[in-house]
């Protein structure tokens, strides 16, 4: 087969479609279809996810339509999941009733397809058409009664009670006499504090101050506060010893820093392929570096990582990485190695296709596809 085409059906309904196979020779019941999306080489599965395990969905029975292609007609099951990325690349594997694959090709999705998701956008008809008639408006409901207001009596208004004046107590002569003497022995206290300190101080003022054992007192301090020239050539000299010296950069770092680089065969070992993949990408590395990586991943038999770096260059336009991806599955080209074992021309003739549509004057894409198609 050389094409497959989802079209939607000729009385179109939301989350339906038919599958068209253009140039293949299947016929008859019992067929099943699987459908694998290349951008991480997951299958479709029956609810709607994608997962690394194949699935198989049983068709009904093929149709011939007036082009003498046959087609079957499928549900949401199939239709929703694709619909969701509609730029991205497919492929459909087709199994007659023994579980033979009977060829593959990658499915082409029409503009007129309406997921399930989306019949609510367009009225029906039938809807359009209906009109209902308008209800009676209800009857009003007549007022409540509004309660006649209480007459309300004026509260009595309080008596106001006379304020008794009060005289002060006065002071007995008694207590006026004792406050007195209280205040004739603070004054005292405070005369005879002041008498005090006044004599303390003219006492501090009568020493007499030797002169000269001051004078020699500071200049011995200063002596001993500077350094003789001799200990000061020492310590310049211990502290130059002493000085750290710059270090010489160590050629072992450098070297786990380069072994260690996103896209190195350090990376492939210690992580796993999404994580890979993801680190390697984002590095933005040159198309002629990625394909090195690639090579280096076949060399150590890192297959899951070249498989999908090869289909990630290629499907984001590396011509070189689409050509190559088809080489290692087509049957002139191919080398048996541990990660391509065995030739595939339905694979080849996908990825030569991709190329081609990368650049639709490649000569050895337009020279592969006609050999082998």
């Amino acid at each position: 087969m050389r094409k497959i085409e989802l079209r939607p059906l000729s009385d179109p309904k939301p989350g339906y479609g038919q599958l068209v196979i253009i140039g293949g020779n299947v016929t008859g019941e019992g067929m099943s279809v699987d459908i694998q999306r290349n951008q991480d080489e997951h299958f479709l599965q029956d609810n709607g996810q994608w997962g690394s395990h194949p699935f198989t969905f049983q068709l009904p029975e093929l149709q011939t339509d007036s082009e003498g292609n046959q087609t079957a007609i499928v549900d949401r099951q199939i239709v929703d999941p694709l619909l969701e990325n509609p730029h991205a690349t497919n492929m459909a594997r087709f199994y007659g009733p023994d579980g033979a694959e009977l060829g593959r090709a990658r499915i082409k999705l029409a503009r007129d397809l309406i997921s399930f998701g989306a019949r609510g956008s367009t009225p029906s008809l039938a809807a359009s058409a209906a009109v209902k008639s308008p209800e009676p408006p209800p009857a009003p409901i007549p007022p409540e009664p509004v309660p006649e207001p209480t007459p309300v009596e004026p509260e009595p208004e309080p008596e106001i009670i006379p304020a008794v004046e009060t005289e002060p107590p006065q002071q007995t002569e008694k207590g006026s006499r004792r406050w007195l003497w209280v205040a004739l022995v603070t004054l005292l206290l405070l005369i005879i504090l002041a008498a005090a300190a006044w004599f303390g101080l003219s006492m501090r003022d009568d020493e007499p101050v030797d002169s000269e054992t001051a004078q020699e007192e500071i200049q011995q301090e200063e002596e001993a506060s500077e350094p003789e020239p001799e200990e000061e050539a020492e310590n310049e000299t211990s502290i130059e010893n002493n000085s750290p010296q710059p270090a010489e950069p160590n050629a072992g770092e450098n070297t786990a820093a380069l072994a260690a680089a996103p896209c190195s065969l350090q990376r492939m070992d210690e992580q796993g392929e999404l994580e890979f993949i993801q680190g390697c990408t984002a590095a933005e590395s040159e198309t002629s570096s990625m394909i090195d990586v690639i090579d280096e991943a076949l060399t150590n038999e890192h297959c899951g990582i070249a498989r999908r770096l090869y289909a990630h260059e290629a499907l984001n336009g590396d011509i070189e990485a689409a050509l190559g991806y088809a080489r290692q599955f087509d049957p002139e080209q191919h080398s048996p190695s541990a990660c391509f074992p065995e030739p595939d021309a339905e694979t080849a003739i996908f990825w030569y296709e991709t190329a081609q549509g990368i650049d639709a004057d490649n000569a050895e894409a337009s020279q592969r596809l006609e050999v082998l198609q």
